[in-house]
């Protein structure tokens, strides 16, 4: 069976628009449509071309699908909308199957982790009139809902009011993550929510009434929020003074708890577990993520590197394979996305008449770049599915220099000083110095105690709170990036370097070799290495 799952829609609040293609249980592509459009979460849009690129890469053809699944089961006339556009895009429509938002979230966490059993969550701010959906899913009898969270009490929704509330946009939750840390717990939150027997009490007077459908303010704060705080809040370009870092550190603080108190109530609903497979937009939340790997409830817990909006495409198709009979196979990695051959890549720097080298060895070259402190654009295989980059669409450093950060964030990715970067690390190597337990944390969603005696040699990489986002490579998920990583060890006696996503502020990650050259020559990257190509910029002397 061939199973298509979409994501993608007609409001403005629909975003991270998407493409998954199931082929006989197996996941065969999983595309997002802001890496072609090169529009940041694409929100509003269908993805057209992410249908093209998946449909592609499988030599596929579209006659061949055999069931469209898609989130948004609880909008009215949505199928008909759906049907008329891929006919008109398509010439004709396969069958149609909407589902619920928050199962597309809970099929991706389990069918991917490849558990026989385990407890399930989906957590966000909200999708087709729920925040949170709790179950229990085995690979015999699928996934069993056992409790709804309608939209109106989301916990989501508390973690976008505060992040208004601090200055920051729709989207930028990341960034109170980010400054958490530099605050104290100091801000009382329980007049406005506070974790319960049922997760938590949410008092949702202290939002703002919504002023239209779908308006990008309809989850900002009242002025209810401010009389209670006694504080106006920040402006975006305001100060960020010691007391806003502590609204910071207090609003993650309650979340972490709301959150605890959930799963406590899920495990008293489900049989008992110690696995967690877990999704939504707040399984991104990685300072929380911490929490439950340290709390030892749980011998595995899973989040997968599409958690967000970015996976429903999968979930659903993943959901629909179940309901046909295909039994799905275990995610092997989040490399789901196109690829580009030595020849492709070579024709795109001919035709733009620029200067490169061919080696045999590219990820020798890397390390070697990157232990003579160059900032390198590393470009490989099929992209990375989620948000965050895990190797294959990177931009790399070495972090035995604190001063690293700095330098990537003045000449690259112009963000917040207070935002960390994450480092990627040998999984044979990361007990040396990360408390991860033994856990394989190959998504970048877990943060984690940088060991003390370690803490001064990968310095880039340490938050203020001395934690990381750490991922673990090993070479079976990823044998090219692990090559590198252990080719820097060799010159370095280092087994962690700097990794964050290839992209400039404010745009996707690169897609294609064209993207990754115009971000290369639009920053202070030092080289790049596509496939076994490698471009490095003119040393310019004055």
């Amino acid at each position: 069976m061939i199973l298509l799952g979409l994501h993608g829609g007609i409001t403005l609040r629909q975003h991270e628009p998407a493409a998954a293609l199931v082929i006989n249980g197996k996941v065969a592509a999983l595309c997002e449509e802001e890496r072609y459009l090169r529009i940041k979460s694409a929100y509003g849009y269908m993805p057209y071309y992410s249908i093209k690129a998946c449909l592609q890469m499988a030599n596929i053809r579209w006659e061949d699908v055999d069931l469209v699944v898609m989130p948004g089961e609880t909008y009215v006339g949505f199928d008909d909308h759906i049907r008329q556009y891929l006919q008109h895009n398509f010439g004709s429509c396969p069958k149609i199957q909407l589902i619920h938002h928050q199962l597309a979230h809970l099929a991706v966490a389990f069918y991917s982790s490849g558990l026989d059993e385990s407890l399930v969550l989906s957590l966000d701010a909200s999708g087709d009139g729920d925040c949170s959906m709790l179950g229990y899913a085995t690979r015999k009898d699928g996934i069993k809902v056992l409790e709804k969270i309608p939209a109106d009490k989301s916990l989501g929704y508390f973690y976008t009011m505060m992040t208004y509330y601090l200055g920051f946009a729709d989207g930028d939750e990341y960034k109170v993550m980010g400054l958490a840390p530099y605050g104290k717990p100091s801000i009382d939150f329980s007049a406005v929510i506070r974790p319960s027997i049922e997760g938590w009490e949410f008092d949702t007077s202290f939002l703002r009434q919504k002023p239209a459908p779908h308006s990008p303010f309809e989850h900002t704060y009242s002025e209810k929020l401010t009389k209670l705080l006694g504080q106006p809040s920040r402006l975006p370009s305001g100060e960020m003074t010691d007391y806003y870092r502590n609204v910071a550190r207090s609003t993650q603080y309650m979340f972490e708890q709301c959150l605890l108190s959930l799963i406590k109530k899920l495990q008293r609903m489900a049989p008992a577990s110690r696995h967690l497979c877990y999704a939504g937009g707040t399984a991104l939340n990685c300072s929380a993520n911490k929490a439950l790997l340290y709390s030892n409830d749980f011998d595995v817990i899973h989040v997968p590197a599409m958690s967000s909006d970015r996976g429903l495409a999968l979930g659903c198709a993943y959901y629909g394979a179940v309901q046909m009979g295909d039994s799905p196979w275990q995610l092997s990695s989040a490399y789901l996305g196109s690829s580009y051959s030595n020849d492709g890549i070579r024709k795109e720097l001919e035709s733009n008449g620029i200067h490169f080298q061919e080696v045999d060895n590219p990820t020798e070259i890397g390390a070697q770049l990157l232990a003579e402190g160059k900032l390198l654009g590393w470009y490989q295989g099929r992209s990375e599915a989620g948000a965050r980059a895990l190797g294959n669409r990177s931009i790399l450093a070495s972090c035995r220099n604190k001063n690293t950060r700095d330098k990537v964030n003045k000449k690259i990715k112009y963000r917040e000083e207070f935002r960390p970067f994450a480092p990627a690390v040998m999984f044979d190597k990361s007990e040396q110095y990360f408390q991860t337990r033994g856990r394989d944390l190959p998504n970048m969603c877990f943060t984690v105690d940088v060991k003390s005696d370690k803490a001064d040699l990968i310095p880039a990489v340490v938050h203020q709170d001395q934690t990381a986002r750490a991922q673990t490579v090993k070479s079976s998920d990823n044998e090219l990036f692990y090559d590198l990583l252990k080719n820097y060890y060799q010159r370095t006696d280092c087994g962690v370097i700097l990794n964050t996503s290839f992209n400039l502020k404010g745009q996707p990650i690169v897609e294609s070799p064209r993207d990754a050259l115009m971000t290369f020559y639009g920053c202070g990257l030092d080289a790049l290495i596509m496939g076994n190509f490698v471009v490095k910029k003119p040393v310019v002397t004055v």
